[in-house]
């Protein structure tokens, strides 16, 4: 006589397996998707934010020249996202504003600077790897450079 019982207890630890592997393989593409689709909200953030800071530095920069005479101003400012070389990230500094892009132009972030002062402003970054980025005021030019200024 045939053991069914067995048979079917095996059948059972088998499907139980398959049915544990696929809610296993469906949390762990959800939980992906949500962790890479939280990976592009920081992104944006870290981005906006940086050129927050780099605007508001250029506003400092043109205050700055303000004041009359031969006046000199660097002003340093700290990235995030400097550890995010992959993305291939530069910075444009020119008298319209500033810009954020990153290599491929699918990323694109803006930033509109007062230019209420007669500065020039001009520069261009790559920001890959850098955690710090300097913006400077020598002779009525504002500028962004990578390299700490040597006054």
């Amino acid at each position: 006589m045939r053991d069914t019982v067995a048979a079917a207890t095996e059948l059972g630890y088998v499907l139980t397996f398959l049915l544990g592997l696929s809610f296993l393989s469906v949390f762990s593409i959800w939980t992906w998707e949500l962790q890479d689709e939280r990976g592009d909200v920081w992104l944006e953030q870290a981005m906006e934010e940086n050129l927050d800071s780099i605007a508001e530095a250029v506003e400092r920069a043109d205050l700055a020249s303000r004041q009359g005479g031969d006046v000199t101003y660097a002003e340093p400012v700290d990235l995030l996202l400097s550890k995010a070389v992959n993305l291939q990230l530069r910075l444009v500094l020119d008298d319209n504003g500033l810009l954020m892009q990153d290599k491929g132009g699918t990323l694109i972030f803006t930033r509109d600077i007062s230019s209420a002062s007669a500065t020039n402003h001009s520069g261009e970054v790559e920001l890959a790897g850098l955690e710090r980025i300097w913006v400077l005021l020598e002779g009525n030019n504002v500028t962004i450079t990578s390299n700490q200024p040597g006054f």
